[in-house]
């Protein structure tokens, strides 16, 4: 809002006295020089706010209240604008910022703040004015009319709404420090999902203001139970539109999720459950911790199928399992924390609840993921080793290793192997009969040793015929922690010369250049030290039947 000063009186006060005759300065020239003007300072400079209050077709507006306040001080003054709509307030601190509120019953408000001059360029005033205005205020006779209609086509019942108008009110002349005028009137939808807004400026004030409407209307939950059948939307209307189309409208809310979206997972801290990496760093569940898993849109809680298993997929492990937000977040507890290192296997189903315009309904997926903290990596050792035995035949004898029977090394973490080379495993003891440890493949001291390839378990441990079935089926994660190698030895390994076991040497260290070839633990942490352990004639598998 422009700012008008109205300038105080200088007096000009010449020095001295003599002849009034002027050397060209503009001032009388007395007996003193030099010549000098002196400037009446106000000690305590006082001023006044004035202004108009009109309508939008700029008639005056009596009777509107007009309360200042100053500063931060609680109390106000008010005034009442008189028959041309003209108000003042009188004895104003002058440099006090004021903020007036301009109103009256059936028009809308207006805030503005200005500043009381106290002076006029460089030369101090008094009874300097702060000047408001005209200021317009919309007349509140209006009404807008919306119905509101569900994805489905239904009324949208009970649809909370709320609308803005914006500006309700102007200063005509330029602007002050600050000014504000919205008019938010909220209603409900009734059984017809009609919205009605009362006591609203009547579109062509709005158009004299330039104004809008903006409307907001909330998600919808009819029985508040979590579950929206719609989301909500904002839609903004001109004062000129609704000048030419009328105050009532439709609308139509959109679906609470994507209709044409398959029925999927948003967040999850399991990735592959969204089709990302298998990799362990993005699907580690930390031990004490549930899996929180967030659909796209809510299915039917009772739709929920949830399978978890360990590694080997042999039986069902034990969990509590909720749906909760509408049906759109699921969370299991499981009854044991999950392992550090630890692969678990999760089948999941699922079928939304509303169906979908064009995507799919159904989510049915399962994956891998690991127990562990991805911040507080661990260290990798070998948990135990056993062998197949091969059902007796000629030159086999079961409880002993015999040539090409298979030995398994379980880890106490999952493991990767990346690159070509793989580690050698050796024993160190006299595997050829010579009496000498080193002459022969797979003894240490040797350059050639077993190689040790991944043996990543899809069905639980066989031990009968026909083999175990797991309880669902699983896929390979590239993850695991039971390694293998086929010995090859040419002769049985002597368990009668070794009752400490066999001692047996995992050899990492035999990989040349591990930034290329090597086993990277659950965290990416390259397996580079040698690791011993000792196999024992009790480590045997019995052969199938």
């Amino acid at each position: 809002m422009m700012k008008k000063l109205a300038m105080a009186a200088v007096s000009l006060l010449a020095v001295g006295c003599g002849p009034s005759d002027d050397d060209g300065d503009g001032i009388a020239d007395g007996i003193r020089d030099p010549n000098n003007v002196s400037v009446v300072v106000p000690s305590t400079p006082r001023g006044t706010v004035s202004g108009q209050v009109l309508t939008t077709q700029q008639r005056p507006l009596p009777g509107a209240t007009v309360t200042m306040t100053i500063g931060s001080t609680p109390s106000a003054a008010s005034a009442t604008t008189d028959e041309g709509g003209n108000f003042t307030f009188q004895n104003v601190p002058g440099g006090a910022e004021v903020l007036l509120t301009f109103g009256k019953d059936g028009f809308s408000s207006l805030r503005a703040t200005s500043i009381v001059p106290t002076s006029a360029g460089n030369v101090p005033i008094n009874n300097g004015n702060a000047s408001f205005g005209p200021v317009l205020l919309s007349e509140l006779n209006g009404a807008l009319k919306v119905y509101v209609f569900s994805p489905d086509g239904r009324p949208a019942a009970g649809a909370q709404g709320t609308l803005e108008v914006d500006p309700a009110g102007k200063v005509l002349f330029g602007a002050s420090e600050r000014t504000t005028s919205t008019v938010v009137v909220e209603a409900t939808a009734d059984a017809q999902g009609l919205l009605t807004f009362e006591r609203v400026p009547r579109p062509a004030e709005m158009q004299r203001l330039q104004g809008e409407y903006r409307l907001s209307v909330a998600a919808l939950d009819v029985n508040n139970d979590g579950v929206f059948e719609a989301g909500g939307k904002v839609v903004t209307y001109s004062g000129q539109a609704l000048l030419e189309s009328g105050t009532q409208r439709t609308e139509s809310l959109p679906y609470a999720y994507l209709p044409e979206a398959n029925l999927g997972i948003s967040h999850s801290s399991i990735a592959s459950l969204k089709g990302g990496s298998k990799d362990p760093i993005f699907n580690m569940v930390r031990s004490g911790e549930g899996v929180s898993i967030v659909f796209n849109q809510p299915v039917q809680p009772t739709s929920v199928i949830v399978g978890l298993t360990d590694e080997y997929s042999g039986q069902l492990l034990g969990f509590t399992k909720s749906v909760s937000g509408g049906g759109t977040v699921l969370t299991l507890q499981p009854d044991l924390p999950f392992q550090p290192g630890k692969e678990y296997n999760l089948a999941l189903r699922a079928v939304a609840l509303n169906g979908s315009a064009t995507g799919a309904t159904q989510y049915s997926n399962t994956v891998s993921f690991f127990g562990g903290d991805l911040f507080q990596p661990q260290f990798t050792t070998i948990e135990s080793v056993q062998f197949r035995d091969v059902k007796p035949a000629v030159g086999y004898v079961n409880g002993q290793l015999d040539p090409n029977e298979q030995v398994y090394i379980h880890f106490n973490h999952v493991m990767s192997r990346y690159g070509a080379q793989t580690a050698s495993v050796f024993f160190n003891a006299d595997l050829d009969g010579n009496g000498a440890v080193g002459n022969a493949v797979g003894e240490v001291g040797n350059k050639v040793g077993f190689a040790l390839l991944a043996d990543e378990p899809l069905a639980p441990l066989v031990t009968r015929t026909p083999p175990e079935e797991p309880v669902f089926t699983i896929t390979a994660s590239g993850f695991t922690t039971r390694y293998s190698f086929r010995y090859t030895g040419t002769r049985p390994v002597d368990f009668a010369s070794f009752p400490g076991g066999v001692p047996v040497v995992v050899s990492f260290s035999s990989i040349k250049d591990p930034s290329r070839n090597g086993y990277a633990n659950a965290w990416g942490v390259s397996q580079v030290s040698d690791m011993t352990t000792a196999l024992y004639n009790t480590g045997a598998i019995p052969p199938l039947p």
